[in-house]
């Protein structure tokens, strides 16, 4: 038995005891304050009758009538008498003590009363009373503030299982690949707890493996294989259903079929969080393939599959049909052919009702744009090694078959740039550091055309700054919401490199909801020396004199004579004072002659 059981049982047998002990102790009895009792006498005597007791007792417990050390409780004792016989025979005392229990009226009434049902103060209920206290306190608030530390404690804030998380960290490599970052995401603790297990799935799981194997050795020449050592019976299930999701493979079995919907909601949430652990530690590969991954369980596709395949009726060999001599490889450009060059490619894989139908579903699926992409310091024309750099990105999404309208740049003296920095920007993060407009679109942006997923999917996407030769990631990652046809502006922060030099980057714009929507661009930072910024204006600090009628002239003068000699005022010798100090500025006093002329008129 471990020590916290040991502490948990002596606490619980601390508190049965307690509680015995405060069911056998009796009840104290409040006595009421009773002047009949005090006197001796029936509460039915009469006027004569007090007046008697009353002479009665006070030839008893007069203190002149008791002896010396009996004095202080003869005292106590016929101040009671007194207050009793008063009560009695004064009618005004009687009412309040009638009225209150007490002769000194409702300030020191001996009346008790408490804000609770009569049975739950009742005596012979105190059993049932200390019982549910204890089931409410000892037990049940206990569990429940336990419940939710213990969730609160395994759980991160992207409510991830810590246990789960810590899998991941362990589990992924710089070297993994999409295959083995599916295995992983099968370890995850979720599937585990979350998902229940039933006898009954065995043989339904082991008629779907095979039919993934078969669908993978018909793909690829592929084999369905992992890692039996550290793979569970909770996990195999997982990764099954999985590649039965991205095999388009239908489950039969109702509660297999629950499941999977199940386990590929919660893959999203499981993704993100991996997603999280190779950003921070700068792996671009192993990023882009959880993207990746992220776009193939939305949209129900094996990993690198055409993108033509998200439209419906479009199989393998519609794709390759396609991909004939049109060379079509995305969805717009699918969209963008002749009806007639379509019916001709597809006319041995879909008929013409369904091609109309798979025009209407290609529609739903935005090509996204890049309209601007650039670096740019605040206040500099050039970048510096180490300045804090801004990577802004101009970006919007066109549904195809639309006309884009692309947006005129107005005439005007602020570049994007400087309208940037002087806060004409419709984009900010929020507290969990995405991306968000500062104001609501115009454009509602719709959920992504996804069938195969259980639910509404918002589209999100990933901006990315990497360098591919060195797989690095040189910006952490920003996601990105509520991209329309309106166009958005972001602004990402980072450090410049340290050293000047031109910096090749690859900046990556990933959906997490669409395959072959993602664009991937060549930029190039260029970081000049300190020395090749150009020199500061210089700034005017020269002050012009001011003029001597003003406060400011008047003030300057003050300084130039001195504070005696300008308070000498009045005369016209005075004033010529002030007229010959005024041409020889820089002198601290007037001249002697003036000197001894005032003095001589003194």
């Amino acid at each position: 038995i471990s020590l916290r059981v040991v502490a948990l049982l002596l606490g619980w047998a601390l508190f049965g005891y307690v509680a015995h002990q405060a069911y056998l102790t009796p009840s104290p009895e409040v006595s009421k304050w009773n002047p009949f009792d005090i006197l001796g006498i029936a509460d039915s005597a009469t006027p004569k009758q007090i007046k008697t007791a009353y002479r009665t007792l006070s030839k008893v417990w007069h203190p002149d009538k008791v002896k010396a050390d009996m004095r202080e409780e003869a005292d106590s004792k016929m101040a009671e008498i007194n207050k009793a016989y008063e009560t009695l025979t004064d009618d005004a005392t009687r009412e309040n003590w009638e009225k209150y229990g007490h002769p000194d009226g409702s300030r020191n009434s001996m009346t008790m009363s408490i804000a609770l049902p009569p049975w739950l103060v009742e005596a012979h209920n105190n059993f049932w009373v200390l019982a549910a206290y204890g089931l409410v306190c000892g037990i049940m608030l206990p569990y429940f503030i336990g419940k939710w530390w213990y969730r609160s404690g395994n759980f991160t804030k992207d409510k991830i299982r810590t246990k789960t998380m810590g899998t991941f960290f362990k589990k992924l490599k710089e070297s993994s690949k999409l295959r083995d970052i599916l295995e992983i995401l099968s370890l995850a603790e979720e599937f585990n707890v979350d998902i229940v297990s039933r006898s009954s799935d065995a043989a339904a799981l082991e008629k779907l493996e095979a039919q993934v194997n078969a669908a993978l050795e018909s793909r690829n020449g592929e084999k369905f294989e992992y890692t039996k050592g550290t793979t569970t019976p909770a996990s195999l299930k997982a990764l099954i259903l999985l590649y039965a999701h991205t095999l388009t493979i239908p489950v039969e079995d109702k509660d297999l079929a629950q499941d999977q919907a199940d386990i590929v909601g919660m893959s999203l949430r499981l993704v993100n969080g991996m997603t999280l652990i190779s950003t921070a530690r700068q792996w671009l590969s192993v990023s882009l393939f959880l993207m990746d991954l992220s776009q193939a369980l939305v949209q129900g596709l094996y990993f690198h599959d055409s993108p033509l395949q998200q439209l419906p009726f479009v199989n393998v060999n519609a794709v390759k049909a396609l991909k004939g001599k049109e060379q079509n490889q995305s969805i717009s450009q699918f969209v963008d052919m002749d009806r007639e060059d379509r019916v001709a490619l597809l006319k041995d894989n879909l008929t013409d009702d369904q091609i109309d139908q798979v025009i209407v579903v290609a529609k739903q699926y935005p090509e996204l744009r890049v309209l601007k992409a650039f670096f740019k310091v605040a206040g500099d024309n050039i970048i510096t090694p180490g300045s804090l750099c801004t990577f802004i990105l101009k970006i919007q999404t066109i549904f195809p078959g639309e006309n884009a309208d692309v947006e005129e740049e107005e005439e005007s003296k602020k570049s994007d740039a400087d309208a940037l920095f002087e806060g004409e920007v419709d984009s900010e993060e929020d507290e969990d550091g995405n991306i968000k407009p500062k104001k609501e679109s115009t454009t509602l942006v719709p959920p992504a055309h996804a069938p195969y997923f259980p639910g509404d999917k918002k589209p999100y996407w990933w901006i990315v700054l990497g360098d591919h030769k060195n797989n690095r990631i040189v910006v952490a990652p920003a996601k990105v919401t509520d991209i329309s046809s309106t166009s958005r502006t972001i602004r990402i922060q980072f450090q410049a490199p340290p050293r000047p030099g031109e910096y090749s980057f690859n900046l990556f714009v990933k959906s997490d909801s669409i395959v072959g929507a993602d664009v991937v661009k060549q930029m190039t930072l260029k970081v000049l020396d300190v020395s090749e910024l150009p020199p500061e204006p210089e700034i005017d600090d020269d002050i012009s004199e001011p003029d001597e009628d003003s406060i400011a002239g008047q003030m300057a003068l003050l300084k130039e004579q001195g504070f005696a000699a300008a308070a000498i005022g009045g005369g016209a010798k005075n004033d010529a004072a002030a007229a010959a100090a005024a041409k020889g500025k820089g002198k601290s006093k007037a001249p002697e002659t003036d000197s001894d002329t005032d003095s001589d008129s003194d």
